[in-house]
């Protein structure tokens, strides 16, 4: 052993800045998700289309609120199970970065709503865009948290 090489015990440790520790603030981003996936059945329009029907156009729904139910599958779901199985700080600051683009794009859906006669955003969009708020300050807060 020579007066360069680390301990030994820092030659088994792995990189600190590959994994994120959560820490027990994980758990309010996985009821974060949970609260989107039930945003997503519940109504997003005054009409009454669920959040899946606005996803997947069914419904007739505009584009902002389509754009944001996209996102919010995309970055909210998928993006932050994937940051939440691997713990690894590329996912982490994917999530962080789409579900932040995600929640202004919530927000213009919501006011799109409130913009046309006799409609008016539902239960379910204000749901999940509260959801996407919360995932994109627990993702932030998890991203630059890197050491």
């Amino acid at each position: 052993m020579s007066l360069f090489d680390p301990a030994p015990e820092q030659q088994s440790r792995p990189s600190a800045g590959r994994e994120v520790d959560f820490g027990p603030g994980v758990l309010v981003a996985a009821v974060a998700v949970l609260v989107l996936l039930l945003a997503a059945v519940l109504p997003w329009s005054a009409a009454g289309a669920t959040g899946w029907q606005v996803v997947l156009g069914a419904s007739g729904g505009s584009g902002l609120p389509r754009l944001f139910g996209g996102f919010a599958v995309l970055f909210g779901v998928l993006a932050s199970a994937v940051a939440l199985l691997t713990r690894r700080w590329v996912a982490v600051f994917v999530a962080a970065a789409g579900c932040s683009v995600a929640s202004v794009t919530g927000l213009w859906a919501v006011w799109s709503q409130n913009t046309v006669p006799g409609n008016g955003p539902g239960l379910g969009l204000g749901l999940a865009l509260a959801a996407m708020v919360v995932l994109a300050f627990r993702w932030a807060t998890f991203a630059l948290s890197r050491t």
